[in-house]
């Protein structure tokens, strides 16, 4: 494997790092972090959601989920309600002050895109993103083939 291949992980990881710098900075105006802004994001799309399952969703601890949300409830972005099913679980909303922000953090989001891909041609963007997603499924697959037998890995709705 030639050198240029080796160094996907490490330009994967600095383009990551310096999103979550850029997006620490452009969101600080809502009080939200670049580890912050994606729970607001899921909870578009899915509300009702439990913890458990925003968390399979990023794909963080559920410690990590579980002081996120606090920090969010506390801002008012998100509020959690009991499970009529399963009073041990919880429910996420999102609040009207989460709603209002969303199209001005999409546009943060599509800002910094624009900058990162500038002088790049759509279609090599549009490989890059097939590639990722590709890789990622590769490295969801692997994981779960090495955690064969843990029920625990259903999907979530």
């Amino acid at each position: 494997m030639d050198d240029s291949r080796t160094s996907l992980i490490k330009l994967v990881n600095k383009l990551y790092r310096s999103t979550q710098a850029q997006l620490d900075v452009s969101l600080e105006k809502f009080n939200l972090t670049s580890g912050m802004y994606s729970y607001i994001l899921i909870l578009e799309n899915h509300e009702g959601i439990s913890q458990n399952c925003i968390s399979k969703k990023l794909n963080v601890d559920k410690a990590m989920s579980a002081r996120t949300i606090k920090k969010l409830i506390e801002l008012d972005y998100i509020r959690k309600e009991v499970d009529e099913e399963d009073s041990r679980a919880y429910r996420l909303f999102l609040s009207d002050k989460a709603r209002k922000i969303i199209p001005e953090i999409k546009k943060e989001i599509r800002d910094w895109i624009d900058i990162i891909s500038l002088g790049s041609h759509e279609e090599d963007v549009d490989k890059v993103i097939a590639f990722l997603n590709n890789a990622l499924k590769n490295a969801k697959n692997y994981k779960m083939s090495k955690e064969e037998g843990d029920k625990n890995n259903g999907e979530c709705k």
